[in-house]
């Protein structure tokens, strides 16, 4: 049920989908206080990952992959997951923006961008911000394009074996969706119909190479129905929009499986430094 860009799809009570309805009010679940919150926190990341570029240009960081764009479509998504308090998050190399706003300190971002004592993963022994987050159930982010959703519909498994009522989101973005791994991942997440919300935060473009050079299809979402379950467009670059989807995408993967949100929006940066 995928949407051109720039409309948001109709409600879809009968399969109780994740839809991202007009927002003439405060989403359901959100309050004025938590709006304020996200802003404060958007503004830190931003501002936090514009430091980054310059300490690169100045020597002091080898490497870095912006998220400046992307921070509604993080931040959003996390606040629902946060809200529902039973999500474990596989976030992607360019999600900065989800683990600083799920408590990570501006301090704790810089030394491991820049390899310094005290990175509070691996004390600086390994790629930036890759590490495993338990306190705030984020796991481990992978480097390989399109890995970390096997592993996030291996630990969804896992949780459906255990019948512990835990929904997995996992990040990507849109050129991991041309990686075999993405396939294999969402079609046995359809097949075993795990609670499971895949993410992709579609900025249009892989490294250099555009949307249309990458697939033939105007919405990655439209992919979801090859294997068994929904997936809807989103403007990422409307909070309160991603947090509404999220937020109902994650009742719908508990309850009902899988579901595919792709969230529309701009990359602003360089792929990386």
């Amino acid at each position: 049920m995928a949407r051109k860009r720039g409309t948001r799809p109709k409600s879809d009570r009968s399969s109780a989908a994740a839809t991202a309805e007009p927002h003439s009010s405060i989403a359901e679940g959100i309050t004025s206080g938590d709006l304020v919150d996200a802003y404060k926190k958007m503004v830190l990341v931003r501002t936090v990952d514009e430091r980054i570029w310059a300490l690169n240009r100045q020597g002091k960081v080898p490497i870095a992959a912006s998220c400046q764009g992307h921070e509604a479509a993080q931040i959003g998504s996390l606040l629902a997951a946060q809200k529902d308090g039973n999500c474990f998050l596989f976030p992607y190399y360019r999600d900065l923006g989800l683990k600083l706003a799920a408590g990570l300190t501006a301090t704790q971002v810089m030394l491991s961008f820049m390899g310094k004592e005290g990175e509070p993963y691996s004390n600086a022994r390994q790629f930036p911000l890759q590490g495993a987050d338990l306190n705030h159930n984020i796991i481990q982010i992978s480097n390989v394009v399109g890995a970390g959703l096997t592993q996030a519909v291996g630990y969804a498994l896992g949780c459906k074996m255990e019948q512990d009522g835990t929904v997995v989101l996992t990040y990507f973005g849109d050129g991991a969706t041309s990686q075999g791994e993405t396939h294999e991942a969402m079609n046995f997440a359809g097949v075993h119909n795990l609670s499971i919300v895949f993410i992709c935060e579609n900025n249009h473009y892989a490294i250099s190479v555009p949307q249309s050079r990458q697939f033939a299809i105007e919405d990655i979402a439209s992919r979801a129905a090859g294997y068994g379950f929904p997936g809807f467009v989103i403007d990422g670059l409307d909070l309160p929009q991603c947090y509404e989807a999220t937020r109902e995408a994650i009742g719908h993967a508990r309850r009902q499986g899988p579901v595919l949100l792709e969230m529309k929006l701009e990359r602003m940066m360089p792929h990386t430094t």
